[in-house]
């Protein structure tokens, strides 16, 4: 029991990485300085059902690590550092073979 306990755990963990993943690469996709917000609701969107729970977890995860920001709590900006941890969470994803 403890076990599963533990696996659905990890589970969870893995799945709040993934959707934060994809907020970072969706906010990456609007770097145009004069339009490179992207709304809540474009993010509700595009995202799929099973992980639409986690969405606002990911979203204040990321705001506490000064990886996205918001001036009105409805339109996200990537930050610099953001787009660090973008690139360094690709580099992890490749298998090594």
């Amino acid at each position: 029991m403890i076990m599963d306990k533990t696996s659905s755990s990890n589970d969870e963990a893995n799945s709040l990485h993934n959707v934060e993943g994809f907020v970072l690469e969706k906010l990456s996709t609007k770097l145009d300085p004069e339009n490179s917000s992207t709304s809540i609701g474009e993010l509700m969107d595009s995202i799929d059902n099973s992980m639409f729970p986690l969405l606002d977890q990911a979203i204040e995860d990321l705001i506490a690590q000064s990886l996205i920001h918001s001036e009105d709590g409805e339109n996200y900006q990537i930050t610099p550092d953001g787009i660090n941890e973008l690139e360094f969470r690709k580099k992890e994803a490749i298998p090594l073979s």
